[in-house]
């Protein structure tokens, strides 16, 4: 038996990536994400492991009748030619194909590692215990919910059509580097980076926060090389595009002082301990 890990949601919407996610998003998040760990903490039904290369189709190795859970990798979701949400380990995939339901399209950028299950034997566990049936009605309510605030964070935040993309670099890749021109303003949506000056280690970039901004607000080349020390996924913006996306979100602001900050302070602890050190 394939053990399955339990569900956990990673909303990839550039709404939640930049900037604060409203309080009711994110408890609704919270919820889903207890919901899925229960529902599949005793999953015991067989389950067979399928491998996607990058640029697969996803739903060409599985039967109309199969869904998944990503064991490894991450599925960028697409919804009208544009990246909407990106799926990583844990999250349940082809439950709307299943029932025979519309579904989004899905693009795989790396490889990716998924265990398939037949529908009847996976609602035929869900049956078989009535508080597994209780926590998957209150999984496909939350997951409703949830989809609805997120359609109402949309259209009250922005109204504008941007061209972001997910981007995914292996480790050892550089992100920016000292010297180009400055166009673009990333996220880091997993894994961290080094961030270097003439070849000297000055700080990092952690998952979540946003990077290279400095140098397309002031137009001048980047002042620093960004490598990731790990395998990472981005999320790009286009310089006008994320000037809109501020004056639509100004929590965004907020963020980028957040990320300011802590580098300043990792900056001067720094600075300190090597003052102490030639003393």
């Amino acid at each position: 038996m394939v053990e399955i890990r339990p569900l956990v949601y990673f909303m990839a919407s550039i709404m939640l990536f930049l900037g604060k996610a409203p309080e009711a998003t994110l408890q609704l998040l919270e919820r889903l994400d207890l919901l899925s760990e229960r529902l599949l903490s005793d999953l015991n039904i067989p389950v067979v492991q399928h491998t996607l290369p990058a640029n697969a189709q996803v739903f060409d190795g599985f039967s109309k009748e199969q869904l998944g859970v990503i064991r490894t990798g991450m599925i960028t979701v697409v919804n009208d030619g544009s990246d909407t949400l990106c799926l990583q380990p844990g999250d349940i995939i082809g439950l709307n194909r299943v029932f025979g339901l519309p579904h989004e399209e899905f693009r795989v950028d790396e490889g990716v590692e998924i265990d398939l299950m037949q529908r009847d034997e996976f609602m035929g566990f869900i049956a078989s215990d009535p508080v597994r049936q209780h926590r998957f009605s209150n999984y496909l309510l939350t997951s409703m919910a949830l989809y609805q605030s997120l359609l109402a964070h949309y259209q009250q935040q922005t109204q504008v059509a941007t061209h972001t993309g997910f981007q995914h670099v292996a480790n050892g890749e550089v992100m920016i580097k000292e010297g180009d021109y400055a166009d673009t303003v990333y996220q880091l949506m997993s894994g961290s980076a080094d961030v270097s000056v003439n070849g000297v280690t000055v700080g990092e970039v952690l998952s979540g926060e946003i990077f290279g901004a400095m140098a397309v607000f002031t137009g001048e080349k980047r002042n620093a090389t960004v490598t990731a020390r790990e395998n990472c996924q981005l999320l790009a913006i286009p310089k006008q595009e994320f000037v809109t996306l501020i004056k639509a979100q100004p929590e965004i602001a907020m963020t980028l002082l957040d990320n300011m900050s802590r580098r300043i302070k990792a900056l001067n602890e720094q600075v300190t301990n090597g003052e102490r050190q030639i003393a």
